[in-house]
């Protein structure tokens, strides 16, 4: 620790902390238009100098670069420094549209008004989407620029008379215009030292340097994924989220979850008359922190408000019309209970949804299995799950793995096998990123087609497709028996090299490992039982009694984990997710109840799905879209959407990540809770939970964990 003094004030700080990020934490107002916490500095915009007492060859020193030492002594307000942030700024609104930045009345004017400054304005504040949520805009009034002399008096040119570069709106996620741009290169940094993307650069030389994707093209012709790391960072409209971006200043912010995979990243929703309208990283998830994915950032657009459900249907002469909440309910209970007094029980099955909440889940279990009756209860990827869940009983004794997510971009060696962990869990391979560029991790690559951590990887084993649970086999018997591997369709150069570091593991006792398998749903439950299996072998090759700690299952989808420990499994000789389809094709499967669910979506055997729909007596779906299999359906009853609900979802570590709804009813539409319990009640169940916190007590005390 090293005490300094700041603006008088006597503190203890971190010794070499950057000194920027310390007057930050004092809440005291500096202008950084360049600088990323948690970077190396850049200093670029030098907006942030202050006076230190005694430094070399002036007291005047930038904050980003300056580091705490003993008896630092500094101040950044007065006079003199002020004079010089605001010179600096004028020479940063020379590659921007400054009229009102610089304006002392900029508050009176409306967007409809003409600049009485000056007659060659094309741009204002008033007329960018950015307004009153714009960095360098609030930076100008720190430094009071409305108060600095007009550096364009009596020039010959201006900003406004040079013709700006075409923006880019070819995409849906983001926009880039750069004619708001005063390269900082926030984002450049950020796609490369935090995403390790690099589709962003600087081009051009002198006064025509700009930002680029790529080689200078449009967005989706570079290596962007759309995580929407750069528009955190820029300062300035220059990239901006294309969803509601005229509306993106939110009035409140609500804490919530992702469910766009198992990885459990957290969300804030900035929302705006009840509705979310932008999308922010909450960095209180110790594993996503500050990043998101594409899915977690743009995920709540996919579907317009129009394109939801907001009145539940039923299926009058061949189509699906509109009915009140009560008539559909009524509609769906004389269906169930026509078919269970005709048929039985058992000829009703119940399909959940690993993207719903465990609440949800938890009380469409006990409607299966206590008010109608049926074992039969399971949804589209449950086979594969319990699939690669019975190879970790064998293995350990328990499919519960207690590693930790938090671990991997800790680990000095890491193997990943499977999918493609960059599209189905990106944070992940985020942190796997992290691990290899900042840490130096050797990465082992097992898959069959190339991913983006190919190029990351000391060693990609490519093996043929469906056989990468056999080279994963042969990488810990080579292990074991100290011999180099032999795997079936790879080169013995890059066999060694994976071996060399997956022995330079075994050997290092106190090296972090981290066996990452990520089954890909469209390869089945076989597939994904060996490979669990192997994946298993190779993290008790490594590192024998601890290997749970060292293996990392991430599932399929969101909550996989949440709805199966709430029961949404089949039991008691009850029938997996393609057993129900085949019954249903044979006719002792009659009715069957979807919930969030699109099988004809996630499952394979598009056509055997449709021909088990249109044999049953009755279909039932909660869903808020409609769906290809809502359009099967008997009756639809319209739910909220996942961003208005309430409850929790199960990550592929075993946190429990608490959903906020962030959105109200648009029209007649209901949580999940509320039409399930309706539904049982209808049945004869006596469901009386209130909220999902109270679902969440019953769940508790059924389920070790929560």
């Amino acid at each position: 620790m090293a005490t300094i003094t700041l603006n008088g004030s006597v503190i203890e700080v971190d010794e070499g902390r950057p000194l920027v990020e310390v007057i930050k934490s004092q809440g005291i107002t500096i202008t950084n238009l360049c600088y990323i916490d948690g970077l190396a500095p850049y200093a670029g915009c030098r907006t942030c100098i202050v006076e230190i007492e005694g430094g070399r060859p002036t007291p005047l020193q930038l904050s980003c670069t300056a580091v705490i030492a003993e008896g630092m002594v500094v101040n950044t307000d007065s006079p003199a420094i002020q004079r010089q942030r605001q010179s600096v700024m004028s020479m940063i609104l020379a590659n921007h549209p400054d009229r009102c930045l610089t304006c002392h009345r900029r508050v009176h004017c409306m967007p409809g008004d003409i600049c009485l400054r000056d007659d060659v304005v094309t741009h204002r504040c008033l007329t960018c989407s950015k307004n009153y949520r714009c960095e360098l805009q609030t930076s100008c009034e720190i430094v009071e620029m409305g108060d600095f002399e007009e550096p364009w008096v009596g020039e010959s040119r201006s900003y406004y008379e040079t013709p700006p570069p075409e923006p880019d709106r070819g995409n849906p996620f983001l926009e880039f215009d750069p004619q708001m741009c005063i390269i900082c290169t926030r984002c450049v940094r950020a796609c490369d030292e935090i995403r390790h993307t690099g589709a962003l650069t600087l081009s051009g030389k002198g006064h025509t340097t700009q930002i680029a994707f790529g080689t200078g093209g449009q967005i989706h012709e570079s290596d962007c994924d759309f995580c929407g790391a750069c528009i955190d960072v820029c300062p300035t409209a220059t990239l901006m989220e294309k969803p509601n971006k005229w509306r993106g200043l939110a009035e409140d912010w609500t804490n919530s979850a992702c469910n766009g995979c198992s990885v459990g990243c957290t969300v804030s929703y900035g929302t705006t008359d009840d509705k979310p309208v932008i999308v922010r990283p909450d960095r209180i998830n110790p594993v996503s922190r500050d990043q998101i994915c594409v899915r977690g950032r743009f995920g709540y657009t996919d579907v317009g408000d129009r394109e939801l459900l907001t009145r539940s249907l039923v299926r009058e002469h061949g189509r699906l019309i509109p009915a009140s909440p009560k008539d559909a309910l009524n509609r769906a209970t004389e269906a169930l209970n026509r078919v269970k007094s005709s048929a039985g029980a058992n000829a009703i099955a119940v399909l959940g949804s690993p993207l719903a909440t465990t609440e949800e889940a938890y009380l469409l279990g006990r409607l299966g299995r206590e008010t109608i009756g049926t074992s039969n209860i399971d949804f589209s990827h449950g086979p594969l799950h319990r699939a690669a869940a019975s190879a970790f009983q064998a293995a350990f004794g328990t499919d519960r793995l207690p590693a930790d997510l938090t671990a991997v971009e800790h680990a000095g060696t890491i193997i990943v096998v499977g999918g493609d962990i960059e599209e189905s869990h990106q944070v992940i391979s985020l942190r796997v990123k992290d691990a290899v560029v900042k840490r130096g991790a050797k990465l082992v690559l097992i898959s069959s087609r190339w991913t983006e951590l190919a190029r990351f990887a000391e060693a990609w084993i490519r093996p043929a497709p469906g056989h990468e649970a056999a080279a994963v086999q042969a990488l810990a018997e080579g292990l074991t028996s100290g011999t180099s591997p032999e795997i079936d369709g790879v080169e013995a150069q890059t066999a060694a090299a994976a071996g060399s570091a997956l022995r330079a593991a075994h050997e290092d006792g106190e090296q972090g490992v981290a066996v990452i398998f990520a089954p890909a749903a469209a390869h089945g439950a076989a597939r994904a039982a060996a490979e669990a299996a192997a994946s298993a072998n190779l993290a008790i090759a490594l590192r024998s009694s601890a290997a749970a700690h060292h293996l990392y299952y991430l599932p399929t989808d969101a909550n996989v984990l949440g709805i199966s420990d709430a029961g949404i499994g089949p039991a008691d000789q009850g029938r997996s997710f393609p057993q129900i389809i085949e019954g249903a094709l044979d006719g002792s499967i009659k009715a069957l109840i979807v919930h969030a669910d699109n099988p004809l979506l996630n499952a394979p055997g598009t056509a055997d799905i449709e021909a088990a729909f249109a044999k049953l007596d009755a279909l039932i779906v909660i869903d808020s879209l409609r769906s290809t299999t809502a359009e099967h359906a008997t009756v639809v009853l319209a739910e909220l959407p996942f961003h208005a609900e309430d409850g929790t979802l199960t990550s592929a570590d075993r946190r429990i990540i608490r959903q906020r709804p962030a959105a109200v009813a648009q029209r007649e539409e209901q949580s999940g809770l509320a039409i399930i319990s309706a539904l049982g009640n209808s049945l004869g169940a006596s469901f009386s939970y209130e909220s999902a916190a109270d679902v969440m007590r019953d769940i508790a005390t059924s389920s070790a964990g929560y």
